[in-house]
């Protein structure tokens, strides 16, 4: 596939949105009137935003682990007015404090490597089963993850590699996640992938993997790699394919099959 690299100008703010893929997703979610959402491992809770910005008939509460993303979650939901709609809360995702049976739907985007990278594999599994016992019968649990073998182009592969080496932030297979979801008792729907086509500049790059190595310790309390040690194993293949940047995103959608 091709892949355009990001202009400088673009690089600051393309997490924001993506190239639009948030909004696209948020388009096609299953929502009500009066639906209660939740998004787990909000980060800075640009997905619960998109959701909010699309559909004003809905309540969102949105979860992280890391007390600094809360407090900037925060600080979005307040510049944009949604406090009366959106609630965040610092919360471990593999052990939630909320009743059964209290979502009619939950979603995830691009969090389950940062569950990873805090909780490893079997907390992404018991990430799975807390969703399906916060969920309604047959409510919804939609997910966006970039499982590995389905990165077509090399500066995707080495985004995957590049922060799995790095701090543990690793996207498992999409096989892997099915079987997840199956023990947890859900069904998959469907799965779809979605593009953006962009890709970051060695140069970009350099500081993008900077920022994990020194951010990652200080945000969620674990190590990470130097460096110089991660620019010595990716270097020389960043320089030639720069780096995906959210280039292909899979979207799961599944149904919980638990309390029929």
């Amino acid at each position: 596939m091709n892949e355009d690299y990001l202009a400088e100008s673009e690089y600051s703010g393309f997490f924001d949105k993506i190239g639009g893929v948030r909004r696209q997703i948020a388009e096609k979610l299953p929502l009500q009137p009066g639906m209660c959402l939740l998004d787990l491992a909000t980060g800075y809770g640009y997905f619960a935003l998109e959701i909010a910005n699309y559909k004003s008939d809905v309540r969102i509460v949105a979860i992280d682990v890391s007390a600094s993303d809360m407090h900037k979650t925060r600080n979005n939901v307040l510049k944009r007015g949604l406090s009366n709609r959106i609630k965040a809360a610092q919360m471990d995702a593999t052990r939630m404090g909320f009743r059964n049976r209290v979502f009619h739907l939950v979603v995830n985007f691009l969090g389950l490597e940062d569950i990873h990278m805090t909780r490893k594999r079997a907390g992404v599994a018991q990430t799975f089963v807390e969703v399906s016992r916060v969920l309604k019968p047959e409510g919804e649990f939609w997910f966006v993850a970039m499982p590995p073998e389905e990165m077509e182009s090399r500066a995707q592969q080495l985004e995957i590699q590049v922060f799995s080496y790095t701090c543990g932030a690793t996207w498992l297979s999409a096989q892997v996640y099915e079987k997840m979801l199956s023990d947890a008792g859900f069904s998959l729907v469907g799965k779809e992938p979605y593009y953006t086509g962009r890709k970051l500049t060695p140069s970009q790059a350099r500081e993008y993997i900077q920022f994990a190595c020194q951010n990652v310790p200080k945000i969620y309390g674990i190590p990470a790699a130097p460096f110089e040690e991660v620019w010595r194993k990716f270097g020389k293949d960043i320089e030639k394919e720069g780096l995906g940047y959210c280039s292909k995103v899979v979207l799961f959608r599944s149904q919980n099959t638990q309390g029929n």
